[in-house]
């Protein structure tokens, strides 16, 4: 039986924070970041940890990372979403043996 992929979907530019909401995002929805601010989703915190540039010899630009953890009481994990070289999809990850995706920009689903 093949695991269910879900969506977290995250997109940079939207308006509403996340911190005003008085549930937790579920999964599936546009929601806001900000650098260390914990996001509480049904099965784990997100938190945004910053960016990083990393250098390439054979893509000249280099690759910029964004970087997030993923916390469930004692389990941490780190997963980074990159633009990568233009063809911009989701991080696809598994956490806590489910698997999800993280998109930030130019989701299909989203618009």
């Amino acid at each position: 039986m093949a695991k269910k992929l879900i969506t977290c979907g995250l997109l940079i530019l939207m308006m509403a924070l996340a911190a005003c909401r008085s549930e937790p995002p579920g999964y599936g929805v546009k929601v806001t970041f900000k650098q260390g601010q914990p996001l509480q989703f049904p099965d784990f915190s997100l938190t945004y940890l910053g960016q990083r540039h990393v250098d390439s010899p054979t893509f000249k630009p280099g690759f910029t990372y964004l970087d997030f953890k993923l916390q469930q009481g004692a389990l941490e994990q780190t997963v980074s979403w990159s633009s990568g070289t233009g063809d911009i999809g989701p991080a696809l990850f598994e956490f806590n043996g489910r698997q999800f995706s993280l998109e930030l920009s130019y989701a299909e689903e989203f618009g």
